[in-house]
């Protein structure tokens, strides 16, 4: 008895804050609530009590989400509300989010990628190290291509 009764209030008060105007509060909306209920079913609901404690549960828990409006305080109370219910389940990720978390993870290549590249300049370094070790031990009288690579692999380590 109390699940049909309350069932059907709640239909009934989702409808009145779909047709609440800016000004009317809460216990407007009850009013109006109350009077759709009446119209519709022909009897005063009795059940007011039983609604109370349960609308907040997630079976009795409006689905109709009100818009933000009005002064600070009232956006306040609203929120503190939504939070009292809870969301039930998780939302999926957004189209943006997704995208923003594929860059990240591309970012993440762009590191790698500039790992490498420092490794690629750690090696160039020891190859010209050992370039100029082998010039610098050639006993032989050095080219003049030799002796100006020698020179200038010298002033790039100094």
């Amino acid at each position: 008895m109390i699940n049909e009764q309350v069932c059907k209030f709640v239909g009934c008060y989702d409808a009145a804050l779909r047709e609440q105007r800016s000004g009317q509060n809460d216990d407007d909306v009850m009013k109006a609530a109350l009077d759709l209920f009446y119209n519709h079913y022909s009897v005063k609901f009795s059940m007011e009590h039983a609604w109370r404690e349960l609308r907040h549960d997630q079976k009795w828990s409006s689905t109709y989400v009100a818009k933000y409006s009005g002064k600070e305080k009232r956006k306040v109370s609203e929120v503190d509300t939504a939070d009292e219910v809870g969301e039930p389940q998780g939302r999926p990720m957004g189209v943006k989010a997704a995208k923003a978390a594929m860059k990240k993870k591309k970012s993440g290549k762009e590191e790698s990628l500039a790992a490498i590249h420092a490794i690629m300049e750690v090696k160039k370094t020891v190859s010209k190290q050992k370039l100029l070790e082998r010039l610098l031990a050639k006993k032989e009288p050095l080219t003049e291509m030799e002796t100006s690579l020698k020179l200038k692999l010298m002033s790039e380590m100094i």
